[in-house]
């Protein structure tokens, strides 16, 4: 396999464990709560339908809108502070896989929130009305979340690994 073919097979296996996992547990939740509606595919990605009018407020509308990012954040933290153990399995192919998801799990979501939120509503309109507290605050939080990641991720996580796929 060729190296930038490589990367980028990674990359989309990554972003594919990605969605799986932050809209998997909205789909937990949804069926948890018995509002689950269906899926739907849109441009920027696939979203969990619920029942509308909401049958859900409080915590457990901010759970089921914010829980998946405190997942993949977590995951990627995770993933961040194993990272030499992950690097000293010296398989290359599982060393780029988790290169990736690690970047995305502690990237997507911070920036969803802080930033595309701007433009895109999602999580954050669950979050703010489960929680009822301003769009500011949440976005506020999550950008220092996001600065933090991308500062861990140029200054540490990239130096590691090395990849030559």
């Amino acid at each position: 396999m060729k190296s930038y073919f490589r990367r980028y097979f990674y990359f989309i296996l990554s972003a594919l464990t990605y969605i799986l996992i932050h809209e998997g547990v909205h789909l937990l939740q949804a069926f948890k709560y018995g509002i689950y509606e269906g899926i739907r595919v849109n441009p920027l990605g696939i979203e969990v339908m619920i029942a509308e009018p909401l049958t859900i407020s409080g915590i457990k509308l901010a759970m089921f809108s914010g829980l998946s990012s405190i997942v993949t954040i977590s995951i990627g933290y995770f993933l961040f502070f194993s990272t030499n153990g992950i690097l000293g399995l010296n398989k290359k192919p599982i060393e780029i896989y988790l290169y990736y998801v690690t970047l995305l799990f502690m990237l997507i979501d911070p920036l969803y929130l802080s930033i595309l939120s701007f433009v895109v509503g999602g999580d954050i309109n669950g979050i703010t009305l489960g929680l009822n507290i301003s769009y500011e605050s949440i976005r506020i939080l999550f950008f220092i979340i996001a600065s933090i990641n991308l500062y861990l991720v140029y200054k540490k996580l990239y130096p590691k690994y090395v990849i030559v796929a």
